[in-house]
């Protein structure tokens, strides 16, 4: 494979000029660009992570800054499939990925510094939003391009969501109408993510419209036996995502439970063939959200963008 000094030896210039000319440097004259370009072109080079930093004063890699997860949290597939999704875009564009996941605020915070200080990344998608983020906050700060994946908590930052409210509100009614629940309930993690709270308001203006009365149990607060105990016109679930579906479920393996009760989950991840019975999806199309948000990231014309989702049925693979 070529390198960039078989490139510079063959167009006759430094190493510099040579990689500076494949990056369009507007230090360097049209006629050595279009030379250096047509020999790169004939050694079928293409350039390394270190070429690239050399002639742009940056790394060729785009930092994903996951949220705060405890260490014996499972992995989320909703995220993995926004990674998958975001490095077939990457690859296209010869960049790299490289991950800040920590299990503390201050920890996170010093990862995402080394890897703009250290490492010359200045391009980062967050695959959260949190009020008061020091993380985000750094970023701002430091004046670094950045897009996040959901509802944004500033003015003026650049993000790529769903509309979560208008996705529950379908959920909702997919349930009272398509299923015939009379008492949805809806099912939320307890970490009040601004996403969960997007599809609470729409489960609640869907059964608003319907003269239907909302219902929620927390995960981190609510014990199965007393709350079904007292609620028992309870027909129908709606969980907030997949892993708090699965939580749910497991939960309620320390009850009598029954009940057969239909049930539709936001994201289509393979953890959901675990469930049973089984469930309608809401499908919230992690990849297409993943492959936008870095051509959002490299486009800084933009400032926002929604990705649409579909109700998938309980029997669809």
């Amino acid at each position: 494979m070529s390198t960039i000094k078989d490139v510079a030896k063959a167009a006759q210039v430094s190493v510099s000029t040579a990689s500076r000319a494949l990056n369009d440097n507007p230090r360097i004259s049209a006629a050595t660009i279009a030379k250096v370009k047509q020999v790169a072109a004939a050694l079928d080079y293409r350039p390394s992570g270190p070429a690239k930093t050399l002639s742009k004063g940056e790394a060729s890699v785009v930092g994903v800054i996951f949220p705060v997860t405890d260490e014996h949290a499972p992995a989320n597939p909703f995220q993995l499939d926004i990674i998958r999704g975001a490095n077939t875009e990457l690859v296209a564009k010869n960049y790299v990925l490289a991950t800040a996941i920590c299990q503390d605020e201050a920890s996170l915070l010093k990862n995402v510094q080394a890897m703009v200080e250290q490492s010359q990344i200045h391009n980062f998608l967050v695959l959260y939003t949190k009020a008061d983020d020091p993380v985000t906050a750094y970023l701002r700060e430091k004046a670094q391009n950045f897009v996040i994946i959901g509802h944004p908590s500033q003015p003026g930052d650049r993000y790529l969501n769903n509309d979560n409210q208008l996705a529950g509100q379908k959920a909702t009614h997919h349930l009272l109408i398509e299923e015939g629940v009379r008492q949805p309930l809806l099912v939320c993690s307890g970490h009040h993510w601004s996403y969960e709270a997007d599809r609470q308001a729409g489960y609640q203006a869907a059964l608003a419209a319907q003269g239907g009365t909302a219902l929620s149990y927390d995960l981190q607060k609510d014990e199965p036996a007393a709350f079904f105990a007292a609620h028992p016109s309870v027909d129908g679930i709606i969980a907030v995502d997949d892993i708090s579906l699965l939580s749910f479920y497991n939960q309620l393996q320390t009850v009598t439970w029954p009940k057969q009760l239909p049930a539709i989950c936001f994201n289509r991840s393979r953890l959901l063939s675990l469930a049973s019975p089984a469930v309608i999806k809401v499908d919230m199309m992690p990849r297409q959200l993943g492959a936008k948000a870095i051509n959002l990231l490299f486009d800084k014309h933009r400032t926002h963008q929604l990705v649409g989702f579909r109700i998938v049925s309980a029997n669809e693979k």
